[in-house]
């Protein structure tokens, strides 16, 4: 019996066996697969931790400091470590780069970092997991505040050294202040977003808000206080205009006529007029007064043939010194250093004791022909009479010949002799031609125009043929202003393209209205320096001042102004406003003048930045009683300056010299609201309003109410190469726009 069943027990023990170990290897491989899966999952999560460190201590750091594509760290830098005192991987190849945003000039800032982790495999192989992580990021610009001053302290004549917000000042959106926020005793404000006061403020003065019980200006409608405490953010940002300027894709030149040699300076107005489609530009010449009287002429009759420097040219005529001589090799007089006229001119007028008189050391004479095709130049050393005629000497290096058909002056051809240099006072019949109607700053050839003080607007183009009572400017009748002896050119149309515009105003200032279809930027420079017209040795200053003529919209915003909002579609129009110096409200017909009596308030669409002023109402001109005279004698200086009675088709005068009569209004020149929906940038705050309390005792005053509002479309299309926010080491500040894993 035993050995029958001995005999069955070993092929089932051997299947009991093989099964055995089936399931132990089938187990064993399984463990294997774990292992090696659990360590190239930990790998990844190491490599993609490593990449995230890389892009963080490495990428966002740099990020807002590059100008170009950068590459850093290739070979890799080992990171972190594990429970075994073991590297956790690397991080390389940290990608830095910026390039343009879709349909607009400003950048995306784009870095990326990769990771790196490795590990052995149970059987022995190593293997290395790449990990690749990015962010992009855009910079904040000064476009997302609806209100930004570095300093709340105010800009304009007659500057008291106080503004404040009052109880018909409404603002919607985020306002910020590098300095102090004054609020006016008399109501308060209302403010609908964040409030931004700066940490240094509240260290100088205490406190960042001042003035009146308007702690419930400052509440949101739960009751929540909407006022952030933030640091000073760096204004003006470096560069900022001229990145602009050096993008310009139209470039208008305002500073043709300036500092040519031989004549005395003249300045360009420029205007830009918006209109579905595109824009049209014009311009005019005109002089800042004072305005000196014409250059000093005489005539005479070109001698060609006397020659020797004794001889005396004939009654009436004029020649070069000794020789006399023109080169037709080289097209210029020979080397000369005197100029010879009788003190006889051709109209037989002795001119010997006036020439002695107007004639000095230094002085720019000009002599040319009626058909101006031949011009000789130079400087006067030293003249003197002799013998019925007047040597006037020179450089014989500083003589300049221009000619048009190569040939010199001829025997017996008129010429006109002109000092360009000579002053003979005052022109006559040029309106409120007194330096202090245009400039509050002493007239002693050193000082200049300021940003903040009289700005320049009024030129006779603007009321051409307004004489005499006639209903003449800008407004009434185009075609004659577009037209007139003052143009400087044609008129022209730019259709507004399918990209960004930047429009360069180059020297000059610039006035703005109109239906804005498009996206524009307007930039001008911080000021330009001219020869004063009444005397050419003084030197002043013309502010690249931006001046709002009318209203100034988008094509598609509704009737109040306000633009479309994100949320119900938003609008693509955008206009970016540049100022060096201000951006003015002009006192016009259209913009409320003489107390709303043609026409009230103003409605802007646009992101306003003053370079070096601030955003202001043109309140110095105006028709108050009593306030329309030069005051010299308060300790701020002027606050009006006697024009205002006489502008917007007033000019009665006949002759030489003002009619002081005018037209005033009393103590009522305020002219309405400026409803903006746009943001305003400003170095200093400029003056809206001018009432009681103030040199203005005067109730309403002259100027405006404001109703600021925030376009919200500027936080996704901000105006062509508006300035960036950035810090005070000039680097650009950045808000983050993606994060992600770099698939491959």
């Amino acid at each position: 019996m035993r050995n029958k069943y001995l005999g069955s027990v070993a092929p089932l023990a051997l299947l009991f066996t093989l099964v055995s170990m089936t399931f132990t290897a089938a187990y064993l491989k399984n463990s294997f697969s774990q292992t090696a899966m659990e360590k190239y999952r930990y790998s990844e999560w190491k490599a993609l931790y490593a990449a995230e460190a890389g892009l963080h201590k490495v990428g966002v750091v740099v990020l807002p400091k590059i100008s170009g594509d950068t590459l850093l760290l290739p070979d890799g830098v080992e990171y972190g470590k594990d429970e075994n005192d073991e590297y956790f991987g690397q991080y390389k190849d940290i990608d830095c780069k910026t390039e343009l945003q879709e349909n607009s000039t400003r950048k995306r800032y784009v870095a990326q970092a990769t990771g790196v982790a490795e590990y052995t495999t149970p059987n022995g192989n190593d293997v290395s997991i790449e990990r690749t992580v990015f962010t992009t990021m855009v910079p904040r610009g000064f476009e997302e505040f609806m209100y930004f001053t570095n300093e709340e302290v105010p800009i304009g004549p007659g500057n008291t050294g106080t503004v404040n917000f009052g109880s018909n000042d409404v603002l919607e959106g985020k306002v910020h202040s590098n300095g102090q926020m004054v609020m006016s005793i008399y109501g308060c404000p209302e403010f609908t977003g964040d409030v931004n006061i700066t940490h240094e403020a509240i260290e100088e003065f205490g406190s960042g808000i001042t003035g009146g019980d308007c702690e419930n200006s400052f509440l949101d409608e739960e009751g929540n206080s909407i006022i952030d405490t933030v640091s000073t953010i760096i204004f003006p940002p470096d560069n900022s205009a001229e990145v602009a300027r050096a993008n310009a894709t139209h470039t208008f030149s305002a500073d043709d006529m300036l500092w040519r040699v031989g004549k005395k300076d003249t300045m360009i107005m420029t205007e830009i007029n918006f209109v579905e489609g595109g824009f049209w530009v014009a311009q005019w010449w005109y002089n800042i007064p004072p305005v000196g009287s014409p250059a000093v002429e005489y005539d005479f009759i070109w001698d060609s043939l006397t020659t020797g420097s004794a001889d005396a040219p004939p009654v009436g005529y004029s020649r070069f010194g000794i020789s006399n001589l023109f080169d037709d090799a080289t097209g210029a007089y020979e080397p000369q250093n005197m100029l010879i006229v009788s003190t006889i001119d051709a109209g037989g007028n002795n001119i010997e004791a006036e020439f002695d008189d107007l004639v000095n050391i230094g002085d720019e004479i000009r002599i040319e022909n009626e058909a101006g095709t031949k011009i000789a130049t130079f400087t006067v050393t030293n003249n003197f009479p002799a013998d019925n005629n007047i040597k006037i000497f020179f450089s014989s290096d500083d003589l300049i010949y221009f000619n048009a058909d190569g040939n010199g002056f001829s025997d017996n051809e008129p010429v006109k002799f002109i000092n360009t240099s000579a002053t003979t006072g005052l022109a006559g019949d040029v309106e409120w031609n007194s330096f202090y109607y245009y400039h509050d700053h002493l007239d002693n050839g050193t000082a200049y125009c300021e940003a903040g003080r009289i700005q320049h607007f009024d030129f006779e183009y603007w009321n051409y043929g307004g004489i005499s009572g006639t209903n003449c400017d800008i407004f009434s009748c185009p075609s004659i202003i577009y037209n007139s002896d003052y143009a400087y050119g044609s008129r022209l149309f730019y259709p507004k393209g399918s990209t960004p515009k930047v429009i360069y105003i180059r020297g000059g200032q610039v006035l703005v209205r109109g239906i804005v279809d498009g996206q524009y930027s307007i930039v001008t420079d911080d000021y330009t320096e001219y020869r004063r017209h009444d005397d050419t040795d003084k030197i002043d200053r013309v502010w690249g001042n931006i001046w709002l003529i009318d209203d100034v919209v988008y094509s598609d915003s509704y009737a109040s102004g306000q633009t479309i909002h994100p949320n119900d579609g938003g609008s693509t129009n955008v206009l970016g406003l540049i100022a060096g110096g201000n951006v003015i409200i002009a006192n016009t017909r259209p913009n409320g003048a003489r107390g709303k009596q043609y026409g009230e308030d103003i409605i802007i669409n646009a992101s306003i930045l003053a370079m070096n002023g601030g955003f202001i109402s043109h309140y110095w001109q105006n028709t108050l009683l009593g306030y329309h005279d030069f005051n010299d004698g308060l300790e701020y200086g002027i606050i009006a300056d006697g024009r205002g009675g006489h502008r917007n088709y007033y000019q009665e005068q006949i002759g030489i010299g003002p009619d002081y009569s005018g037209v005033y209004t009393g103590t009522n020149d305020f002219r309405g609201d400026v409803n903006l929906w746009g943001s305003i940038v400003q170095f200093k705050r400029g003056y809206m309003l001018r009432n009681y309390l103030g040199p203005y005792n005067v109730t309403p005053g002259v100027g405006y109410d404001k109703n600021y509002n925030y376009d919200y479309n500027l936080l996704v299309n901000p105006p062509p190469y508006f300035p960036d926010l950035e810090t005070e080491n000039s680097n650009v500040v950045l808000k983050m726009a993606s994060y992600g894993e770099a698939k491959k």
